[in-house]
């Protein structure tokens, strides 16, 4: 239970939260005692470099000063998409079961798989829209929080959610389910959850489409891949298993296909050629397209390994 206690000073009124948020990935986020010192970390009262009182001048900047390539507050780093246990020997989360340079979940910002990434969620502040935000497939509009930044999607403070993933998202609720909050976590190892879907959803709400043989509701005539559906329907073999090429997609629930079966979300360095790498428009200026040429749309294989993994034709 959440024990709030107020201690009045003068005209001042501070706050202390006894238990807080769940700490979902260790280190400073989440978990605050009344005496904690990981404010400091990342903020100063009065002289701060970036809004919300940062000690860097933006919030991608913050936090690739510990997970990105030379930071050395996190062993993970999100940059290069991988795992470098000991960077920071003082903290040793997910330590005992992350592999040492082994990938991480997400992907990377500048590589994966030590290879330049093809496409990324462009987190930097930069970005102001999503593909099908509330309007046709292929088409962006603009996010609700403005720009996207890491704080787009995660709660620097802690969350409820797996990975803390924020509880709201792009003005939309989102809840996926923890599975990794004991006391070791384990960064690359899936482990996809309920709610996975509809935390992408929360700004590409178009693409989100649950039942057989459903189009989508913005683009009329057109239909995309059914989404939060058991992989064994139709009869189906598991492909843990059975995957094309001895490759594994990632299911949650065990069984459940969502978009982290396909995508990698923070960035990929598969390749797209043939037709693959072409614009698909048969609708002229109308969705599914235009697609950019080359762009990998976020897939965790080259060209369209992803279908085959599955359906093997």
């Amino acid at each position: 239970m959440k024990k709030v206690f107020f201690v009045t000073i003068g005209v001042l009124v501070f706050v202390f939260i006894t238990a807080g948020l769940v700490s979902a990935d260790g280190g400073p986020h989440g978990g605050y005692t009344a005496t904690t010192d990981a404010c400091a970390g990342c903020h100063r009262a009065h002289t701060a470099s970036g809004p919300n009182l940062l000690i860097e001048a933006t919030t991608y900047d913050l936090c690739i000063s510990c997970h990105g390539s030379v930071g050395t507050g996190a062993d993970s780093n999100v940059l290069d998409g991988v795992w470098l246990e000991g960077r920071n020997p003082t903290d040793t989360t997910g330590d005992a079961n992350t592999t040492d340079n082994a990938n991480l979940l997400g992907g990377g910002f500048v590589n994966y798989g030590g290879s330049a990434v093809t496409s990324i969620h462009d987190a930097d502040d930069s970005t102001a829209a999503a593909w099908g935000n509330g309007v046709n497939r292929g088409v962006a509009a603009a996010l609700t929080d403005g720009n996207l930044t890491c704080a787009s999607c995660h709660d620097p403070h802690g969350s409820n959610n797996y990975r803390i993933i924020k509880e709201t998202i792009n003005g939309n609720p989102v809840n996926v389910a923890q599975v990794d909050e004991g006391a070791a976590k384990d960064y690359d190892t899936e482990q996809w959850n309920t709610g996975t879907s509809a935390f992408c959803s929360a700004c590409h709400d178009a693409y989100h489409r649950t039942n057989a043989g459903q189009g989508s509701t913005l683009d009329a005539g057109t239909y995309t891949h059914r989404i939060d559906m058991s992989y064994s329907y139709g009869g189906n073999a598991n492909p843990e298993t059975v995957g094309m090429g001895g490759y594994t997609l990632p299911l949650a629930e065990t069984d459940m296909v969502v978009c982290m079966t396909c995508h990698l979300p923070h960035g990929t360095s598969a390749t797209m050629t043939g037709w693959a790498a072409g614009t698909y428009d048969p609708f002229g200026a109308n969705p599914p397209g235009p697609i950019p040429s080359g762009d990998s749309a976020l897939l965790r294989l080259g060209n369209r390994g992803v279908c085959e993994v599955c359906h093997q034709k």
